[in-house]
């Protein structure tokens, strides 16, 4: 019998990403045969087979910038991906097509494949017009938000079936006129082959000191720079206070920059790239992890589930997103931008040893229904639907 053919289209490095790499596998160990159109990095080849998935590399290297060249490195991967997916469906008959966002227009690279006969699934990891707009600092009534909220309308439209990582978001969505019935909510959750506290006991080695710890892109969006100056503080009143920034980014830099003018050098240490099996050997140690994101746009982190997977006590921003999916008895919230008040939540849980092992218990007893062995069977089951032709 003929395996079912999947390709899904991401602008981004395979396999570096884990949730993709994650869906991939799932869908793989599902039986499906999976297919990757991704950007590629220079010392990686054209054409490669991971894990039994098939990866096909466009020549685009990403690299942030202004508006101008996210166009051009968003307009060229359009094109290759759209030609290489037709060369693709042409030979292997896809049944399914994924365009996972941003962008969201990837979705129209499946246009020819569409009308050939393929279903589509848009996957929106990002709400785009709610992040431009943030991170432009400019109004959801700015022409360029406005433009970005008709190609989300429309790619929601040509899509099949549409997979939201939060339940705000679809809210958000069906705002648009979407129907309620095209939409699935699948949490963007760790795998729990590599993020679980069953499978990492780590040993802390440097008992005396008393460890913070966040990792993933260092992005301004993420608040590092709060976390640092929270730190600052603290310095008297926690003087084994320490802090762990595992990942790279553009925003390093300027991360740096603080520390070094509040004169935490001491204190703060960046692990630069890590890679994602490592992450959790690296991040265990932790006896806090933090979740600073500054902004207000609808978001619910990996990072957030990752923490609460491993066993690690967790302080966030009080954002409607992350409290929609924990309480005050699971994660600890601290008012979006506030450095003292992060100060104040980290003091807290410093001096009360009892309330960090009850977070850890409550948002695990949370994380039960959150699971990516619970998620994945929803993941499945809309590639189930595509195929039966439900609506």
């Amino acid at each position: 019998m003929r395996k079912k053919r999947v390709c899904i289209v991401r602008h981004n490095y395979y396999p570096q990403e884990n949730h993709v790499c994650r869906d991939a596998e799932t869908l793989r160990d599902a039986g499906y045969q999976v297919d990757i159109i991704c950007l590629k990095l220079k010392n990686e080849k054209n054409f490669e087979i991971v894990n039994r998935i098939n990866i096909y590399r466009m020549p685009v290297h990403h690299q942030r910038g202004g508006t101008l060249r996210y166009i051009i490195e968003y307009a060229i991967f359009f094109i290759l991906s759209s030609i290489k997916l037709i060369i693709l469906h042409l030979e292997k008959k896809y049944d399914i097509i994924e365009g996972d966002t941003m962008p969201d227009f990837l979705v129209f690279t499946t246009v020819i494949p569409k009308l050939l006969g393929a279903k589509v699934l848009l996957y929106m990891f990002e709400n785009m017009p709610e992040l431009y707009a943030f991170e432009h600092k400019i109004s959801m009534e700015h022409p360029i938000t406005k433009f970005f909220k008709i190609v989300e309308k429309l790619s929601l439209k040509f899509a099949d079936k549409v997979i939201v990582t939060h339940e705000p978001a679809r809210r958000i969505f069906i705002k648009h006129g979407i129907p309620k019935s095209k939409f699935t909510i699948v949490l963007n959750v760790p795998n729990e082959c590599i993020f679980s506290s069953d499978f990492y006991k780590v040993e802390k080695q440097d008992k005396k000191n008393f460890l913070l710890v966040s990792h993933g892109s260092i992005l301004e969006r993420y608040g590092y720079q709060i976390m640092v100056r929270a730190l600052k503080l603290l310095e008297t009143t926690i003087p084994n206070l320490r802090l762990l920034i595992v990942g790279d980014g553009e925003y390093k830099s300027e991360v740096e920059r603080v520390v070094k003018n509040l004169k935490l050098e001491e204190r703060v240490k960046f692990t630069g790239y890590v890679p994602f099996d490592e992450i959790p050997m690296t991040i265990g140690i932790a006896d806090i992890g933090i979740v600073p994101i500054l902004c207000k746009y609808p978001t619910l982190p990996n990072k957030l589930f990752e923490y609460i997977a491993l066993g690690i006590p967790t302080i966030a921003s009080a954002l409607p997103t992350m409290k929609a999916y924990f309480d005050d008895d699971s994660v600890m919230f601290f008012e979006l931008c506030n450095e003292n008040d992060l100060a104040r939540c980290i003091l807290e849980l410093y001096k009360n040893p009892a309330k960090r092992k009850s977070l850890v218990a409550n948002a695990s007893k949370v994380y039960e229904k959150y699971r990516w062995s619970i998620m994945k069977k929803k993941y499945l089951k809309v590639y189930e639907e595509l195929l039966s032709g439900e609506k």
